[in-house]
């Protein structure tokens, strides 16, 4: 088990329910909902992944899936990160106590925020970083890394590194640290 402090989502939400339509748990209990990295297609989000994967909550777990954004700043005990189903997963199985220090912390980046990423080359991301999944769709792309403090990552607009608050016990940021120099 890992811990994972969790600074933001990937845009990509579904969900899935208990196959027994008799099951009075089938939409809470014994459901599951899923978190992707995803790009704006017209009005809808769509996973055009270029490295599948996804996290995972499941219905009996410490998660409102009305209320996504309510989990964003809580620690959570999780499975580590594992290759299955074509792609990479990470089960969030539930809260840890707010006084114990993540390993990890989990962001979504995205093009819009950061500017381009060269995903396809090497040097865009520490070597701590271990990415989840990341869509790409022409110019739009969104990634979801799960990363280390003072790891960093490069966009077309400079270096991204993760910055946790020395005064404030696991607050953390994605902070712009070197700006790129214009050609």
């Amino acid at each position: 088990m890992m811990l994972v402090k969790i600074l933001g989502f990937g845009s990509s939400w579904w969900a899935r329910f208990g196959r027994d339509p008799h099951d009075r748990y089938r939409y809470t209990r014994h459901a599951a909902y899923f978190n992707s990295a995803g790009v704006l297609c017209g009005s809808k989000v769509r996973r055009h992944w270029i490295l599948p994967g996804l996290i995972r909550f499941n219905g009996v777990g410490d998660f409102n899936p009305q209320f996504p954004s309510r989990s964003v700043g809580n620690t959570f005990e999780c499975t580590d990160l594992a290759f299955a189903c074509g792609g990479n997963r990470l089960l969030f199985v539930r809260k840890a106590a707010p006084c114990v220090p993540p390993d990890f912390y989990l962001i979504a980046v995205s093009s819009d925020h950061c500017g381009p990423f060269n995903f396809h080359g090497s040097g865009w991301k520490s070597e701590s970083v271990m990415p989840i999944a990341v869509s790409c769709l022409g110019d739009k792309q969104e990634a979801i890394l799960l990363m280390k403090p003072r790891d960093c990552v490069r966009s077309s607009l400079g270096i991204w590194q993760l910055k946790v608050a020395i005064d404030v016990p696991h607050c953390a940021s994605l902070e712009l640290l070197e700006e790129q120099m214009p050609d």
